[in-house]
């Protein structure tokens, strides 16, 4: 990890125009004390305003305390100059500090982890397990409780030591309206078995999801925990270098009792793994160095996640639709033990596979389906509307106990949001047509900037020609 960047005290006296305000990491021996100190001695609406390119070692977490705080960062950036608070207290036999921000208080409604103007900023927040195996605990950001109107934006979570990297919990089913947006997280976890971690961890009803970035999440990327009328829209999730259970999750039944009334999950983006060869001509598939895959890239039911373990209960009324899916799965949506869902109008772009085999983990009284793009088990689902794509299995009990082939040219090129855009394609437009597209676009522009410098050629020459009339009559004017 680099040390934050400082400039040197005489360039910081020329250029700056008043002295900063924000809180002190030194000395970082009475830290965290002293910033739980000033939250809770400040009341309502206090900022605990944290300086840029500075690391906040913390020894416990950072209780709000009070409604309408914020914590944020002086300035409001969203690189890497936003202050960093790294987890750093002790962990024995895997209990100790998991958590650096705690938004749960009885009196938290309206905190924000963010900034206080809608502009750039915030903490990033690194728990650093550092391969290690899961601690108990929370996770990396604790938000919700029985509390409403909070917001977590603009924040970069990554490397929990706990089960997630961002936590919005229930309460006592009385968290309501949190918004998290604009957020970038992951890594989160390790997929060595067991070991995994959540991107984000949704449990709030009437939230609202979007605009994040979640890479490299281990366990599920965006897990929705029923959360009745959370909308979850516009997000990015994709793996690098680690295979990932499930893309977006609406599989848990506890603790709403399975209900996802008016909880709908839209246009968002999830990218398997990609071939990381260098391509060749003609070639669609190359191997990966990691065998990396997303197993499900939206699972829909508890059967689908833990088999028989919630019994015949279900996951009820979502909407899941517009989504668009690219890279390699497992299965592009896994469906099963679910009621009244709307599941419409979700594709494939760019090139895709579907590969993986039944892994140790599987049952052997289960049987396993093979990989394939949107697969339903019939038996267990009931008065939904699904797209027609679907292909029905006899059996979609525990689908993440597959796993992905062990090398192969099995891998789409292709690539994750730092290496490329996704077009907006139904499915696997070649990339012949993609070039089509921009020699279009190319020539386009050419014309465009030809005209321009056509039309700004022709107004000057008459303005040489007007200040040249202008001035042949000018001695004839009396000044």
């Amino acid at each position: 990890m680099s040390g934050p960047n400082f400039i040197d005290s005489h360039s910081s006296r020329r250029h700056a125009t008043r002295a900063s305000s924000c809180f002190p990491a030194n000395p970082t021996n009475t830290l965290t004390d002293r910033m739980n100190v000033a939250l809770n001695s400040s009341g309502q609406g206090y900022i605990l305003s944290l300086c840029p390119n500075t690391q906040y070692p913390i020894q416990a977490p950072i209780l709000f305390a009070f409604s309408a705080q914020e914590i944020s960062t002086e300035g409001y950036p969203t690189d890497d100059s936003r202050a960093l608070i790294v987890v750093n207290g002790s962990v024995n036999n895997g209990t100790g500090q998991t958590t650096a921000i705690d938004g749960t208080c009885a009196k938290c409604d309206g905190v924000k982890l963010r900034n206080v103007q809608v502009q750039l900023r915030l903490a990033n927040i690194n728990g650093s397990r550092n391969g290690g195996s899961p601690v108990n605990g929370g996770g990396n950001v604790e938000m919700g409780g029985s509390n409403s109107d909070q917001l977590v934006e603009y924040v970069k979570s990554y490397n929990p030591r706990g089960w997630t990297c961002l936590h919005i919990s229930e309460g006592a089913l009385s968290c309501n309206n949190v918004t998290v947006q604009n957020n970038d997280v992951g890594p989160c976890g390790t997929d060595d078995f067991q070991q995994w971690a959540d991107g984000l961890s949704i449990s709030c009803q009437n939230a609202v999801v979007r605009n994040n970035m979640v890479q490299n999440p281990t366990d599920g990327g965006i897990v929705i925990f029923g959360s009745p009328g959370t909308q979850v829209y516009n997000n990015t999730v994709w793996v690098v270098n680690q295979t990932l259970l499930g893309g977006i999750n609406m599989v848990d039944y506890d603790p709403w009792n399975g209900n996802y009334t008016n909880t709908v999950v839209y246009n968002n983006t999830i990218l398997g793994g990609f071939s990381d060869e260098k391509e060749q001509a003609n070639d669609t598939d190359g191997t990966s160095s990691d065998d990396v895959i997303i197993k499900i890239g939206i699972a829909i039911g508890p059967r689908t996640w833990f088999g028989t373990r919630y019994g015949n209960n279900v996951s009820l009324s979502g909407r899941v639709y517009n989504n668009r899916l690219s890279g390699a799965f497992s299965y592009a949506i896994g469906m099963t033990s679910a009621k009244n869902f709307t599941v419409e109008n979700n594709v494939l772009f760019g090139n895709t596979s579907f590969i993986g085999a039944r892994g140790p983990n599987c049952s052997t009284s289960d049987t396993t389906p093979n990989p394939a793009a949107f697969v339903i088990d019939q038996n267990t689902v009931s008065q939904s509307t699904t797209q027609s794509n679907f292909s029905t299995i006899s059996d979609g009990d525990s689908l993440t106990c597959v796993q992905p082939p062990d090398g192969g040219d099995y891998w789409p090129f292709g690539g994750n949001p730092s290496t490329s855009t996704p077009s907006s394609s139904s499915s696997g437009h070649s990339s012949s047509t993609v070039g089509i597209v921009v020699g279009v676009i190319v020539g386009l522009l050419f014309v465009a900037i030809l005209a321009f410098f056509i039309r700004r050629w022709v107004l000057k020459r008459a303005e040489a020609q007007r200040l040249y009339k202008a001035s042949r009559r000018s001695k004839y004017i009396k000044t």
